[in-house]
Protein backbone atom coordinates (compact mmCIF):
# COMPACT_ATOMS: atom_id res chain seq x y z
CA UNK A 1 0.00 0.00 0.00
CA UNK A 2 1.24 3.55 -0.96
CA UNK A 3 2.00 6.48 1.22
CA UNK A 4 -0.77 8.78 1.64
CA UNK A 5 0.98 11.81 0.30
CA UNK A 6 -1.79 14.12 1.54
CA UNK A 7 -1.35 13.17 5.34
CA UNK A 8 2.34 13.75 5.23
CA UNK A 9 1.88 17.17 3.74
CA UNK A 10 -0.72 17.58 6.41
CA UNK A 11 1.86 16.36 9.17
CA UNK A 12 4.65 18.43 7.74
CA UNK A 13 4.49 21.06 4.38
CA UNK A 14 7.59 21.96 2.29
CA UNK A 15 5.09 25.13 1.97
CA UNK A 16 4.77 26.12 5.14
CA UNK A 17 8.03 25.31 6.47
CA UNK A 18 9.57 27.73 3.32
CA UNK A 19 7.26 30.65 4.38
CA UNK A 20 8.31 30.48 8.16
CA UNK A 21 11.87 31.02 6.56
CA UNK A 22 10.93 34.25 4.32
CA UNK A 23 8.37 35.27 6.88
CA UNK A 24 10.90 36.07 9.24
CA UNK A 25 10.99 40.28 9.06
CA UNK A 26 13.83 41.59 7.22
CA UNK A 27 14.67 38.03 5.25
CA UNK A 28 13.07 38.95 2.29
CA UNK A 29 14.61 42.18 2.04
CA UNK A 30 18.27 40.89 2.89
CA UNK A 31 17.98 38.46 0.43
CA UNK A 32 17.03 40.65 -2.64
CA UNK A 33 20.06 42.88 -1.07
CA UNK A 34 22.69 40.18 -1.85
CA UNK A 35 20.84 39.26 -4.79
CA UNK A 36 21.12 42.70 -5.95
CA UNK A 37 25.05 42.64 -5.06
CA UNK A 38 25.41 43.74 -1.74
CA UNK A 39 27.73 41.87 0.64
CA UNK A 40 28.71 43.70 3.23
CA UNK A 41 26.95 44.45 6.98
CA UNK A 42 27.29 48.47 6.48
CA UNK A 43 25.93 48.46 2.78
CA UNK A 44 22.99 46.67 3.93
CA UNK A 45 22.57 49.06 6.92
CA UNK A 46 22.88 51.85 4.38
CA UNK A 47 20.31 50.96 2.01
CA UNK A 48 17.99 49.89 5.04
CA UNK A 49 17.97 52.58 7.26
CA UNK A 50 15.34 51.54 9.71
CA UNK A 51 16.97 48.53 10.19
CA UNK A 52 18.76 48.72 13.76
CA UNK A 53 22.52 46.71 14.15
CA UNK A 54 21.22 44.46 16.87
CA UNK A 55 18.28 42.95 14.27
CA UNK A 56 21.07 43.13 11.44
CA UNK A 57 22.92 40.51 13.00
CA UNK A 58 20.59 38.53 14.39
CA UNK A 59 19.09 38.24 10.97
CA UNK A 60 22.52 37.56 8.81
CA UNK A 61 22.89 34.77 11.98
CA UNK A 62 19.44 33.26 11.06
CA UNK A 63 20.35 33.07 7.33
CA UNK A 64 23.74 31.82 8.33
CA UNK A 65 21.97 29.34 10.56
CA UNK A 66 19.40 28.42 7.80
CA UNK A 67 22.45 27.89 5.16
CA UNK A 68 21.34 30.30 2.80
CA UNK A 69 23.79 32.51 3.29
CA UNK A 70 27.84 32.11 4.47
CA UNK A 71 29.86 34.56 6.34
CA UNK A 72 33.16 35.31 4.84
CA UNK A 73 36.07 36.73 6.61
CA UNK A 74 39.10 38.74 4.94
CA UNK A 75 41.54 40.42 6.50
CA UNK A 76 40.24 43.72 5.81
CA UNK A 77 36.42 43.07 5.44
CA UNK A 78 33.70 40.72 6.12
CA UNK A 79 31.13 40.09 3.51
CA UNK A 80 27.99 37.57 3.24
CA UNK A 81 26.83 35.71 0.55
CA UNK A 82 24.56 33.42 -0.79
CA UNK A 83 25.14 30.07 -0.58
CA UNK A 84 23.80 27.36 -3.24
CA UNK A 85 20.40 26.73 -0.81
CA UNK A 86 19.79 30.87 -1.19
CA UNK A 87 20.28 31.12 -4.86
CA UNK A 88 17.65 28.50 -5.12
CA UNK A 89 15.36 30.59 -3.72
CA UNK A 90 15.43 32.92 -7.22
CA UNK A 91 12.29 31.75 -8.75
CA UNK A 92 10.71 32.88 -5.41
CA UNK A 93 11.97 36.48 -4.95
CA UNK A 94 11.36 36.39 -9.13
CA UNK A 95 7.91 36.07 -8.39
CA UNK A 96 7.76 37.97 -5.72
CA UNK A 97 9.12 40.72 -7.81
CA UNK A 98 6.94 40.07 -10.74
CA UNK A 99 3.67 40.69 -8.56
CA UNK A 100 5.07 43.62 -6.86
CA UNK A 101 5.32 45.31 -10.07
CA UNK A 102 1.48 44.73 -11.27
CA UNK A 103 0.42 47.83 -9.29
CA UNK A 104 -0.07 51.55 -11.72
CA UNK A 105 2.91 52.40 -10.00
CA UNK A 106 5.28 50.46 -12.33
CA UNK A 107 3.33 51.07 -15.70
CA UNK A 108 5.96 53.36 -17.25
CA UNK A 109 8.91 50.95 -16.58
CA UNK A 110 7.44 47.22 -15.86
CA UNK A 111 8.81 45.57 -18.53
CA UNK A 112 12.54 46.85 -18.04
CA UNK A 113 12.41 45.63 -14.26
CA UNK A 114 11.14 42.69 -15.32
CA UNK A 115 13.83 42.17 -17.46
CA UNK A 116 16.63 43.35 -14.66
CA UNK A 117 14.59 40.73 -12.30
CA UNK A 118 15.51 37.94 -14.97
CA UNK A 119 18.68 39.04 -14.79
CA UNK A 120 19.57 39.14 -11.39
CA UNK A 121 17.81 36.03 -9.92
CA UNK A 122 18.93 34.28 -13.69
CA UNK A 123 15.79 33.08 -14.64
Amino acid sequence: MGMDIKEILNDRCPIRDTVEVINRKWTVILLWDMFNGYEHFNEFKDINSELSSNVLSDTLKFLIDEGLINKIINESNTKYVLTNKGQSLNRIMYELGVYGIQSDDYDCCREEIKKYFKEIFEI
